[in-house]
């Protein structure tokens, strides 16, 4: 989305405090924050139609297969979960269990996912990198970005979004 407007406004300073508390939180700057409040609250009530644009250059896919996910650099393996996948990327649920087993930052880390397929029986294995991390009650939510696959595992995957 094309940023090309300013905002100002005034707000209290407990008003203030809590954005820029969740705005840490979500490790996103408070502008970020306001901004994604506000398309919410737009969103909500139907009166900002651009929101339901799709970002991303391949749409996401809601997805829910369990996957093992493998740190090489670390030797740190655990089973985890795929809730969303696309041909650049995939949402894992890390259970708060393995929080401690398996270290990704919010950027930059580096693993491999391998997981089946539901129409398919042979494994597929990507390699990602994340890209950000949210801690929820139950579990990290890993959105990470695929950075390699072998050739059979990428059209697999290709041909099943498709």
């Amino acid at each position: 989305m094309k940023k090309d407007s300013l905002i100002s406004f005034r707000a209290s300073k407990d008003l203030h405090e809590s954005l820029a508390r969740v705005a840490k939180e979500d490790q996103r700057s408070l502008s970020s924050t306001i901004e994604m409040a506000l398309t919410n609250f737009l969103k909500e009530r139907k009166a900002f139609q651009s929101v339901d644009k799709e970002k991303r250059q391949y749409p996401r896919k809601a997805f829910s297969v369990p996957a093992v996910i493998n740190q090489q650099k670390d030797g740190q393996m655990g089973v985890v979960s795929i809730s969303e996948i696309s041909l650049g990327g995939v949402k894992v649920l890390i259970p708060k269990d393995f929080k401690d087993q398996i270290l990704i930052d919010s950027q930059g880390s580096r693993f491999e996912l391998v997981f089946n397929l539901p129409v398919e029986n042979k494994p597929i294995r990507l390699f990602c990198e994340s890209s950000r991390v949210v801690d929820a009650e139950d579990s990290l939510h890993v959105g990470a970005f695929i950075v390699d696959a072998d050739f059979k595992s990428y059209k697999t995957l290709q041909t099943y979004l498709m």
